[in-house]
């Protein structure tokens, strides 16, 4: 293969909300250039992106796939990325891996609730986009709605690049508004010039030429419309239909004309405590956007070369585990087909395979090229499972499956819970973590069951207790078991923790017992008082006592510092503490009023609500225990159309009668036990 010019590279994520034709798209690409014979559909369950099984059977796309392919003398690198909310991290990483957002929507619903996520992610990143309207062909279809949709959520700016010639049956054609041809609709020509107008403005001395009415080369223009999408001052809107194959030369062409190619686009990394531009003609830089294991478990890494370029049999340094790793071949990826490479030059994207410490958001470098990219900021998991094993002896099967999912998406989470026993799977919607589970299955044959996970209550005072005295007397055939001890017991700010002060005189507990009063109460802490949760922020002064010559032991005094240090807390207003979350909920404005009355009912309290377009966006601060299961809700809210995100923000008192419930259900539990 003949090595590729950077010049000649696109790389471009294919990204929208759930639904919005980007499989399709990609798919219609990949049959127009030759690469496929015939097309695959969603329904047959074969198309080139969604060859994963949960894929096929679940009709849509899980994980962000690769697709490398050549039109014309372009290299395109396209990235379908999954347009769900619950593939979040996939988006986050392959936005940073190229230098072009094609954002999908769909004619026939618009605008929907991820595609302002995607918007704003890719704003934060600099990143210049496109816009394509796909499924123009479909029944009720307006083109000039969709685009007026468009245009408000994002900005005029968002000026046609492509013009249809008619919207559902009438759709059979579009036409370059760059250089309108023969016979072009009216309102093509008009477009062109608002075109030529919004692109001669990313440059204040070709702006003056225009306005003067100088001839301008379509070299100098073209590299200004590409800086003007560099600048975000231009945002090209494109028509396309996977399915009738409509619109997808003029898109390509487009693309391979006008988005940037690698060397356009400026990044910058971090030289110790430096920040640095990247030099494509230096050391080698990657970044590392997917992970994941396929169906025989090989572990292949997907990675965009930043800067200098990487070959196969070599080896490099990953920045986050400070590991060299020696890689044979390379990989130039297109669905599942892998095809060998030798290298891989700057702005190009190639694969690793067999190599295990590897996690998307990696930096990878060269021995002597000691650079980092900036860390990505992933969402936290906040949809939960308890999960374990049907089988004894799969302990170790689980372990291994769960470490794999952690490594294949970071926006999965597990954890042994200290405080609850339970081995915790955490994801980012119930949906999330089914898939989650079925590739625990398929991969490593294993049936596992499941509970909701419980919720980490905590227990604390609120009022302080005293010269509190228990004394421990326990006689046998044998030797006795003497301990008497007095404790006061104060809370502290929340999050101070535990304190223990020695404050015994005249050594009426020998030095020797003292911690062992400490133990003893830090046993109980752990255990809980009130509900079977870790009491925290408490301090407790040992300040008298009583030592028998011969019957005192460390035992006893753990014993009695345990059974003081309960009736303490007893005395001192006990309350249970709950986890709060923030809570941000995105749904259509037609839902804005259920959702807050909703939230109103869950006992959350609602920071801000707005709007944005057609959307709503609404901030609450609620208990934890009130949204665990928050999907379904939202879902049956909305139609499907909501999204959400939380993460966690403090801990506060529990409301009496919830209180109440909760101390009443442990207690019935420990009954039946």
């Amino acid at each position: 293969m003949a090595r590729i010019e950077t010049t000649k590279i696109r790389n471009i994520a294919l990204v929208g909300h759930e639904g919005a034709g980007k499989t399709i798209l990609v798919e219609a690409f990949l049959h127009k250039v030759g690469v496929l014979t015939r097309m695959g559909t969603i329904k047959e369950g074969n198309t080139a992106s969604d060859f994963d099984q949960d894929e096929r059977e679940g009709g849509k796309s899980f994980s962000c796939s690769t697709l490398s392919f050549s039109y014309k003398d372009v290299a395109f690198n396209v990235l379908d990325v999954p347009g769900s909310s619950d593939c979040v991290g996939d988006m986050l990483t392959a936005l940073r891996a190229v230098e072009c957002a094609l954002i999908c929507v769909d004619a026939t619903s618009g605008v929907k609730v991820n595609t302002r996520k995607i918007w704003q992610e890719a704003e934060k990143l600099g990143l210049p986009c496109c816009f394509a309207i796909t499924r123009l062909d479909a029944e009720n279809t307006n083109y000039a709605k969709t685009l007026a949709e468009i245009q408000e959520l994002f900005g005029d700016r968002c000026i046609p690049a492509l013009w249809p010639d008619g919207s559902a049956s009438s759709f059979s054609k579009v036409f370059s508004v760059v250089e309108p041809p023969d016979g072009a609709p009216e309102e093509v020509s008009s477009l062109n010039e608002s075109l030529s107008e919004a692109v001669v403005e990313a440059d204040d001395a070709l702006m003056e030429k225009y306005l003067e009415g100088e001839e301008i080369s379509d070299e100098v223009f073209r590299s200004t419309f590409t800086k003007a999408m560099l600048k975000r001052v231009l945002f090209p809107v494109l028509v396309a239909a996977g399915e009738p194959q409509v619109g997808l030369e003029e898109t390509l062409d487009f693309l391979a004309t006008f988005a940037p190619n690698p060397n356009e686009v400026e990044r910058k990394g971090m030289a110790g405590e430096e920040e640095v531009v990247l030099d494509p003609d230096n050391g080698f830089v990657g970044f590392v956007y997917r992970t994941i294991a396929d169906e025989f478990v090989t572990r292949i890494s997907y990675l965009r070369v930043l800067s200098g370029s990487l070959d196969s049999n070599t080896s490099f340094v990953n920045r986050r585990s400070g590991k060299s790793e020696r890689i044979g071949g390379l990989l130039k990826i297109c669905g599942k087909e892998q095809n060998p490479v030798e290298q891989g030059v700057c702005g190009d994207i190639v694969a690793v395979a067999k190599v295990e410490d590897i996690l998307a958001g990696d930096t990878l470098t060269d021995d002597k090229t000691k650079i980092t990219l900036p860390e990505i900021k992933f969402p936290t998991p906040m949809c939960s499972l308890a999960v374990r094993p049907k089988s004894r002896g799969d302990e170790t099967k689980i372990s291994t499956a769960l470490k794999e999912l952690v490594a294949d998406d970071r926006t999965v989470a597990v954890r042994a819970d200290a405080q609850t026993g339970d081995l915790v799977l955490s994801g980012m919607s119930d949906v999330h973590l089914l898939l989650m589970l079925k590739k625990i299955k398929r991969r490593r044959k294993v049936e596992v069951e499941t509970t909701p996970p419980k919720i980490p209550y905590m227990e604390t005072i609120t009022k302080s207790a005293k010269y509190v005295e228990y004394t421990h007397k326990k006689q046998t055939g044998g030797a006795g078991q003497f301990a008497r001890v007095f404790i006061d017991l104060e809370p502290r700010e929340r999050g101070a923790g535990y304190e223990f002060a020695d404050k015994i005189f005249g050594g009426v507990i020998d030095q020797t017992f003292r911690p062992s009063v400490d133990k003893g109460v830090q046993s109980k802490m752990a255990e809980g008082v009130l509900a079977g949760n870790p009491v925290v922020d408490v301090r407790v002064t040992l300040v008298d006592g009583k030592t028998h010559p011969v019957d005192s032991k460390d035992i006893a005094f753990q014993i009695a510092g345990r059974e003081a240090f309960k009736k303490a807390v007893l005395l001192c207003n006990p309350v249970l503490l709950e986890p709060i979350v923030k809570l941000e909920v995105v749904v259509p404005q037609a839902n804005m009023g259920d959702v807050m009355g909703d939230l109103n009912g869950k006992r959350g309290r609602i920071l801000t609500s707005g709007s944005e377009g057609n959307l709503a966006v609404v901030q609450a601060l609620i208990p934890l225990g009130e949204v665990q299961n928050y999907q379904a809700g939202l879902k049956s809210m909305t139609g499907g159309e909501g999204s959400y995100t939380m993460e966690f923000d403090h801990y506060d008192i529990v409301p009496p009668l919830v209180h109440k419930a909760i101390v009443a259900e442990y207690e019935k539990e420990q009954e039946q036990k």
